[in-house]
């Protein structure tokens, strides 16, 4: 089940807390809601709906997401370094038909490089397909994900590139700069990304092995 910001408003006002089921996602807009107002998610076994009073948490239960937890298999994972409302507003869009799930990272620049580690671990041990990344500069996230060899980043300037991108090389990492991106423009290179089927060609992985000798 997918949770919106309004469901986990609703939640805490009437429980003081938010409690959602094992595997519950969320949306985009609903992640930052909860890190706005620094809101840990307590995950249980039984579902939650708004309204519904729970008994109350103590104190070691009340405690924050694991960064190092590791995420579903599947998923597609995505991080911002800040402010990104149009680019967020369409994770939202897609995430109605896709299993998108936030980095468990603030939104500030300087998370970049923990935010790209993590997702390189979670691509290596198969628990996330690949990932997003929504910076205000790309060049500093491509360079430092494809430093990673689970990972191939490319930066979506447009949908040819992206298409180009999982062509050539099998992308697995969709990095946005979203000053320049509209909302619509978002849309259409995000649902590009995730839709297509991406597997380097044994000639690609050849390249790739060589380029990692490199000095």
């Amino acid at each position: 089940m997918i949770y919106t910001a309004r469901q986990l408003e609703e939640l805490h006002k009437t429980n003081g807390h938010v409690r959602l089921p094992i595997g519950a996602r969320v949306t985009p807009m609903a992640h930052d809601w909860l890190h706005s107002r620094k809101i840990a998610i307590v995950y249980g076994d039984e579902p939650q709906c708004p309204g519904t009073a729970v008994p109350a948490l103590s104190k070691t239960e009340r405690v924050p997401q694991n960064p190092g937890a590791p995420a579903p298999a599947g998923q597609w994972l995505w991080w911002c370094d800040g402010p990104c409302g149009a680019a967020k507003a369409a994770l939202a869009s897609q995430a109605k038909e896709t299993n998108l799930q936030p980095l468990p990272y603030t939104a500030e620049p300087k998370y970049l490089v923990q935010a790209i580690k993590h997702l390189a671990n979670e691509v290596k041990s198969d628990r996330a397909a690949g990932g997003i990344l929504l910076v205000q500069s790309g060049a500093a996230a491509v360079v430092y994900a494809n430093r990673c060899p689970s990972l191939r980043a490319i930066l979506g300037t447009c949908r040819d590139a992206v298409q180009q991108g999982i062509n050539l090389v099998g992308a697995n990492v969709l990095v946005i700069e979203t000053p320049y991106q509209t909302l619509q423009q978002v849309k259409n290179v995000l649902s590009l990304f995730i839709r297509m089927r991406r597997e380097p060609s044994e000639d690609v992985k050849r390249q790739l092995q060589e380029m990692a000798s490199c000095a």
